[in-house]
Formats: structure tokens, sequence, C-alpha cells
């Protein structure tokens, strides 16, 4: 009887190591899994609207959501205001990981100009068709009408006023005699 219970120790024993080894293996794992996930675990959040709020608004929402802002730009803007958000980077509504950054690009507001407008008033329209382009304006609208004292095609006034102005763009509009009635 001693020869069976030798031969069980020599066929199970390499056998019951090897499953004692492979628990082991997959306990360590499965601890390491648990553990890596409870240590590095990073809470998802909701990336806040902040297009058309000031900066300050809009760090005030983005530090609140548990993210990070950076202003990844600056760029001219009509419809909305200086120092407000025109674009946000995750967009809104997307689901990141805390800390991460959001990329927000600023508004400069309008693109205003310094123009210097040329006087035209009692000029002839030719020669101030002339002059605006020599300036590097845009001829805008030409009305015609009749004045008493204005020679035919004599500019009477013109819009915007002559002299250095603050403007979004450069057309000059241009009223013009038909001569008297």
């Amino acid at each position: 009887m001693v020869w069976i219970v030798r031969i069980f120790h020599f066929i199970f024993k390499p056998f019951i190591t090897l499953i004692f080894l492979i628990f082991i293996v997959i306990a360590g794992v499965v601890g390491a899994f648990i553990i890596f996930q409870n240590v590095f675990y990073i809470p998802d959040t909701i990336v806040p609207s902040v297009i058309g709020d000031g900066l300050e608004v809009a760090q005030e929402k983005i530090y609140k959501a548990g993210l990070q802002i950076k202003v990844s730009g600056e760029e001219f803007n009509e419809n909305i205001s200086q120092n407000s958000i025109i674009k946000q980077d995750p967009i809104a509504g997307s689901k990141v990981k805390e800390h991460r950054e959001v990329y927000v690009v600023v508004s400069k507001g309008d693109k205003v100009i310094t123009v210097n407008i040329p006087d035209l008033r009692n000029k002839e329209v030719e020669e101030s068709i002339s002059i605006i382009q020599e300036y590097g304006l845009t001829l805008g609208k030409i009305t015609y009408t009749y004045h008493f004292t204005v020679p035919k095609d004599t500019v009477i006034t013109q819009t915007p006023e002559p002299g250095n102005i603050t403007t979004k763009d450069k057309t000059v509009n241009l009223l013009v005699s038909k001569g008297s009635y």
C-alpha cells in the first residue's frame, strides 16, 4: 500500500503545486487590478457650456466641474463681446475625466480700425471716387438729388464725415447733386 501513496505523491504533487501557483498568480492580478482602480481612479465629469460667457465666469464654471481652463487664442468677433468665450474644446456636454484642460478662444470684440476720411464735399464725383480709391477706402452708395446751389455731379455731403474716425468698415457714401430744379 505504501507504493500507492508514493505513486499518488509522485503524480499529484506537481499538479497541486501548479494549481496553487496559478491560484496565487490569479489572486495577485485581481488584487493589483482592484488596487490600481482605487488608487488611480479619476472620476468623469460633464464639460459645461461657456460660449458667450465672460472669461471670469467661464473659469468659475470650468473649475466647479473639476476641470482646468486654458486660453488657446484670441480672435475678433463682431457677435460676441470682448473677453467672452467664442469657442471651446471639448464641446459642452462632453463626458471627460476630471482635471482635464478645456481650451477656449477669447473674443477681442469687434475689429475696429482708425481711418482717415478725406473731405470730398464740393468735389466732382469722378475726382471723389479716385480719392476714395487712393485712400484705400470703399465706395458705398451714391445717391443723387437736386440742389439749388451745388453744381451737377458735385458731392453735396458724405458719410462718414471727414477726419480720423474709428469704424468697422472703410465704406464712404456720397450724396451728389443733379443740379438745380
